[in-house]
């Protein structure tokens, strides 16, 4: 599991962590891993940018009350040794516009294949029976406009 802004600031999070802790924390870890205390140390140089990273989000505090309802989130959804946030289950019916299937959603919408112009099934108009194109509007044009074929 990615480690909390909290653990990389090295903050216990049991207790209620005040603006000056957090400020206290990143000042001892950003001296400890600075590039200029490092140099030629990568991995002092990403720990580093963690520690800028956490510090940018917990320092502010409408950014940390949002983290924090995200974490409550995250935290809320996992079951016993699940590491990842749950995803919400989808059911067939709530992904429409889900890559894969968009043409035969279209086609189930709409009532014709978008590459062809054909309907997915018989359908009749004024052609008796000819497959038409649901969204043409000519017959209601022609209608309005007065024009007899």
């Amino acid at each position: 599991m990615k480690k909390t802004y909290y653990q990389i600031l090295e903050l216990n999070q049991a207790k209620a962590i005040t603006e000056e802790e957090i400020k206290k924390a990143y000042r001892r870890l950003s001296k400890k891993y600075h590039p200029d205390a490092n140099p030629g140390n990568r991995e002092a140089e990403e720990r580093f940018r963690e520690i800028s990273e956490a510090y940018a989000v917990l320092g502010d505090k409408e950014k940390r009350k949002q983290y924090d309802n995200r974490l409550k989130h995250i935290v809320k959804g996992q079951g016993a040794g699940q590491g990842k946030e749950q995803q919400p289950r989808r059911s067939p019916g709530n992904d429409f516009f889900g890559g894969s299937s968009m043409s035969a959603n279209f086609e189930r919408f709409f009532g014709f294949r978008p590459q062809t112009g054909n309907g997915g099934r018989e359908q009749t108009g004024h052609g008796g029976g000819k497959k038409i194109n649901p969204l043409d509007t000519t017959d209601l044009f022609e209608k309005y406009m007065g024009i007899k074929k």
